[in-house]
């Protein structure tokens, strides 16, 4: 028994009150290795000659844009919204914003009303983005947010596209950069994150220049990224996963970072190639959530080595065992899982990758962190399941609101909603959620959003979102309606209607359910964990039903991971297992 896991680091602890800032951080890595590369862009999947900036360019290019920030009035609590794809500028915008003002990168499929209610509680003051793009429609709604919007006196766009009209291109704001002095504030917050999924009142959780450069050094070494890697990252920097635990950790140690054009991992091209790709670009890391995982799983090696590769990086969302064994058998290389969310700045355990295959967790509690189960600094048993709670250098400073700022977790304990265990070697096992957020492909989606949607249509009494299992991206958001007495709509008619008012697609319900009444608890709750069942009752009947037809699936398991099927008539050894496949996949089990 102890009182919290935890794993003190003296050293690390130095090295994070020697650099506490992105800037700092990479200001240290730029001075220890100057003509490293620090960032390679590939242009596309066959790309032989990349873009490269090195530490010292990339460090050049940090300084001349928090100087031209500074130059066009951005002050210490204004932002600096940057809505870019995977490009080098991102990263320069990011670390630039952070060292003057607020970086505020913004989710790139949110609408023109959800931008404009964000830049606005963010005071966004200059905005980062790009011109009209074949393959990117953000520019239009970018231009829709921005018309009713004075607060932003400077829109500057890089070089990815034309320039468009009334906006300057990014090599004329940068101009003659002058020297200039970085915040010197580690504990002021530096980085706004969205967390929330409509359009009505947008959540920004708050992380310092300390909580990020905590959260980069501790993911680099509890991943163990190391100076000489090569780390293949698709993930947006609107995420943590993206920006904290890939690109930031990766520069805090001094490794390369490369991105795979504009699109990341939702080029088609990369993932259909991505084995070949690792082997010619000496690709040492690769990080990516389960979703991209379930895509790349049966891409074909194509003859590539993959000796230079470590391991897989990935995590933001749960990871089907069976998904994690497929790819560890195809290349016989390590999935390692980290654990961590917007407000731990992406970061609370993780497994090495210098560690075994085969190890279905999600790590020990990464450097600098305490983690406990159900109360601050309780005590910890082996096998006794509980709220995980974190405490460390990591933890967010709050949501910032209409209102202000709120939500700053009490004595700097962060009750995260998840349910985890701890195996006798230490190692973190989440087990469910004790709160119902529903995460599909690493977004975070609160049903309390999708259902006050739903609730707004005048033919809607009641409305209950909940998580349906799905094998590409987890989970996706499912809704059950019960409509008022005389009212009659249709299925297309509402979901047209709720979609419309969610800005963010992955919030968008995948279906509804027209249900006579919603299921209660004995204390006139709505029981989720019924609508949970019903859920899996209906993805599994589908798959199923492909494989025999009439088949009989119930699901009375209370964490709704076990389904009992009854089929109509014998069944053969090759549906029985591509049932077993089908279950494996969803993340579920037959009854016994």
């Amino acid at each position: 028994m102890t009182t919290a896991a935890s794993t003190p680091n003296h050293s690390m602890l130095s090295r994070l009150e020697s650099a506490p800032s992105p800037f700092d951080q990479l200001t240290r890595s730029a001075q220890a290795r100057p003509d490293h590369t620090a960032i390679e862009y590939l242009a596309s999947e066959t790309d032989t000659t990349p873009f490269r900036l090195s530490y010292a360019e990339l460090l050049q290019d940090v300084r001349a844009l928090a100087s031209a920030l500074l130059a066009a009035g951005v002050k210490e609590n204004d932002s600096v919204a940057i809505l870019l794809p995977l490009v080098p500028q991102a990263v320069t915008a990011l670390i630039a914003a952070t060292a003057v003002g607020r970086a505020f990168p913004v989710n790139l499929l949110l609408s023109a009303e959800a931008i404009h209610a964000q830049l606005k509680l963010a005071r966004s003051k200059v905005v980062v983005s790009m011109g009209p793009h074949p393959a990117f429609d953000v520019h239009a709604r970018l231009a829709q947010a921005l018309s009713d919007l004075p607060e932003v006196t400077s829109v500057i766009e890089v070089p990815v596209a034309e320039v468009s009209a009334g906006a300057m291109s990014w090599a004329t704001f940068l101009g003659d950069a002058e020297a200039f002095k970085p915040v010197d504030a580690a504990d002021s917050i530096a980085t706004l994150i969205h967390t929330g999924g409509t359009t009505g009142m947008p959540r920004l959780a708050c992380l310092s220049r300390r909580n990020i450069a905590a959260g980069a050094l501790m993911a680099a070494s509890s991943l163990g990224i190391r100076a000489s890697d090569r780390l293949l990252t698709g993930l947006p920097l609107f995420h943590v996963g993206g920006a904290i635990d890939a690109v930031l950790a990766a520069l805090s140690t001094g490794a390369s970072i490369v991105f795979p054009t504009l699109l990341g991992m939702r080029n088609r091209a990369i993932t259909e190639h991505i084995w070949p790709l690792i082997d010619r670009h000496r690709i040492s890391l690769l990080s990516c959530v389960p979703t991209t995982l379930a895509g790349i799983a049966d891409s074909p090696l194509l003859g590539a080595n993959l000796d230079r590769l470590r391991a897989v990086l990935t995590g933001g969302s749960p990871l089907p065992r069976e998904l994690a064994s497929r790819i560890e058998q195809k290349i016989s290389k390590p999935v390692c899982q980290l654990y961590g969310m917007t407000e731990s700045s992406g970061i609370a355990s993780a497994q090495s990758s210098d560690g075994p295959c085969g190890q279905h967790s999600v790590g020990k509690p990464a450097p600098l962190v305490r983690l406990s189960l159900n109360r601050p600094g309780g005590d910890i048993e082996h096998g006794v399941r509980g709220e995980v709670l974190i405490s460390g250098p990591n933890v967010f400073q709050g949501y910032l609101s209409e209102t202000g700022i709120v939500g700053r977790p009490e004595d700097g304990w962060l009750h995260t909603g998840d349910l985890g265990e701890f195996s006798a070697e230490g190692e973190l096992r989440i087990v469910g959620r004790s709160k119902e957020i529903i995460i599909r492909s690493g977004h975070n989606i609160d049903p309390q959003l999708i259902e006050d949607s739903a609730l707004a249509h005048p033919a809607i009494l009641q409305a209950a979102a909940v998580g349906m299992p799905d094998e590409y991206a987890g989970e996706v958001p499912v809704l059950f309606i019960v409509l008022r007495t005389g009212e009659a709509a249709s299925e297309d008619d509402l979901s047209t209607y709720i979609r419309t008012r969610i800005a963010e697609p992955p919030a968008q319900p995948k279906r509804l359910f027209l249900l006579a009444e919603l299921p209660l608890t004995p204390f006139a709750k709505v029981a989720r964990f019924r609508l949970r069942q019903i859920a899996v009752e209906h993805r599994v009947r589908d798959g199923v039903d492909e494989i025999v037809k009439g088949a009989v699936v119930t699901c009375n398991d209370p964490a709704a991971k076990r389904v009992a099927i009854c089929a109509p008539g014998p069944v053969s050894d090759a549906q029985r297992q591509a049932i077993e496949r089908l279950l494996a996949s969803l993340g579920l089990e037959a009854e016994p």
